[in-house]
């Protein structure tokens, strides 16, 4: 059943995309909304409910035969959608720094990352008012690589040694406790820049960035 397709796209794919949109769209969605409703006094007990959700809408989306061959098209089926949602002006999600370090080392560039947090609702402020807009001018785009890094997500992430980590296992490894928090480095994974935590006025955030960018490329080219 799982070979049938249409246009092109396996049962598989379409329900290895599925689990991707319910992981990063709707469960994230379903959190804020419940936010927004109780306040931040519960959100222990919303997390632990959202997540008990989420793990029954994966039961029922998941059908038999869904075997490494399904694993394996759920993490092409991330990719895939990933590029397809993003354009010039979006923040793709970090996955792995030991290959945003290669990217950087090859184009010339500091590594900006933002960690964020999916109850943060300063960090929505900041992505959609600051880093959207910015990074749509090639004057940025073309000075800085750019990730997000959602520290309460499950995901792991692939450290500069290669070593894999829990998302709040990079957190803790880079001194994060307060979100938003923009950290700058180079390739080799050393701070280049002062980092800029929280979010005040959007003024002053865009001041802020635009001087903490030039100190990154500065000590960039000056290590060089």
């Amino acid at each position: 059943m799982s070979g049938i397709n249409f246009c092109g796209v396996t049962l598989v794919q379409v329900r290895a995309g599925c689990l991707y949109l319910l992981h990063a769209r709707l469960y994230h969605g379903l959190i804020m909304a419940f936010f927004n409703c109780i306040g931040m006094r519960e959100i222990a007990k919303v997390r632990l409910l959202m997540r008990l959700l989420y793990s029954i809408l994966l039961i029922m989306i998941s059908f038999p035969g869904y075997g490494s061959n399904g694993i394996a098209a759920e993490s092409s089926a991330k990719y895939a959608l990933e590029e397809a949602l993003t354009d010039g002006s979006s923040i793709q999600y970090l996955q792995s720094l030991q290959q945003v370090a290669a990217t950087a080392r090859t184009r010339g560039v500091p590594i900006l990352v933002v960690f964020c947090s999916f109850w943060c609702q300063h960090c929505d402020v900041l992505e959609q008012q600051v880093l959207q807009p910015m990074m749509s001018n090639d004057k940025f785009r073309e000075r800085i690589l750019l990730k997000k890094l959602e520290v309460d997500d499950d995901s792991t992430i692939t450290g500069f040694d290669g070593t894999q980590y829990g998302s709040d296992e990079i957190s803790k490894m880079y001194n994060v406790d307060l979100y938003p928090t923009m950290v700058f480095f180079d390739a080799k994974g050393r701070e280049v820049s002062q980092r800029i935590v929280g979010m005040t006025s959007v003024e002053h955030v865009v001041d802020k960035l635009e001087s903490a960018i030039d100190e990154a490329v500065q000590a960039l080219n000056g290590a060089l």
